[in-house]
């Protein structure tokens, strides 16, 4: 246990010294005007979130000896995912994600009628995220691709790494998920109290997600296209995106 002790203790301390980094880098980005400057900041963000948390899962899954979860499931996770009906379930992706596309259908169709409805006005959002949402073609490739960098980097440190580190070290995986969906959650604490709600309810669903299919890159897929309606289709069509080239 001593190991996973070890590496758990300096993943949430790790953690803590982001968020208050993060929280600082999100307080001046409100404030930016200049788009090249705004740009600057979502590279940054996420060459860091890919470094620190795909090297993290990286580090501590070799550490482990346990590389091979990054393609099945640790055995720690069979309890919660035979509960969930996981061997059932995961014969049945094919209409997950059937099911994620006429979702996303319909998240675009609502996008449209709410852009329509209130045009050139920020989208109403669950959590304090409206900075993020591109002003030009060019800060929208960059949503699109924070969207996607979000959608593999968290989901391999938040619904893997942490798990099983927690698990290794409380020995109950209900728990250790439970923990993992909490850090999710205050990961998030620049979008304040809402924001952190709604982003640890929507961990909780990705991880029943994963342990439910017993594939960690369903939960990758939706996590990433949740974080794309969000911040490149609905600013996209809901006429927020009011020019095609950067604006000093």
């Amino acid at each position: 246990m001593a190991l996973p002790l070890v590496l758990l203790v300096v993943a949430l301390c790790g953690m803590a010294l982001f968020l208050k980094h993060d929280l600082k880098a999100y307080r001046r980005f409100k404030e930016l005007t200049d788009t090249h400057a705004r740009q600057r900041q979502f590279r940054v963000w996420i060459v860091t979130a890919f470094v620190l948390f795909v090297g993290y899962t990286l580090l501590s899954l070799t550490l482990l000896g346990r590389l091979g979860t990054l393609a099945g499931m640790p055995a720690e996770f069979a309890p919660a995912s035979a509960a969930l009906g996981g061997a059932a379930f995961s014969g049945n992706i094919g209409g997950l994600l059937t099911g994620m596309a006429i979702g996303g259908a319909i998240a675009v169709v609502a996008s449209i009628v709410i852009g329509r409805r209130k045009a050139k006005r920020p989208p109403k959002t669950l959590g304090d995220f409206e900075a993020l949402l591109p002003r030009n073609r060019a800060e929208l490739v960059y949503a699109a691709l924070l969207s996607i960098n979000a959608g593999l980097t968290e989901e391999l440190l938040f619904r893997l790494t942490l798990p099983l580190l927690f698990v290794l070290v409380v020995g109950n995986v209900w728990l250790a998920f439970a923990l993992a969906t909490i850090v999710f959650g205050l990961a998030h604490l620049y979008q304040g109290a809402v924001g952190v709600i709604a982003t640890a309810v929507i961990g909780l669903v990705l991880a029943l997600v994963y342990l439910g299919t017993g594939n960690l890159w369903v939960a990758v897929l939706i996590h990433a296209a949740i974080d794309l309606v969000g911040l490149v289709l609905r600013p996209l069509l809901g006429g927020m995106i009011t020019d095609t080239a950067p604006q000093a």
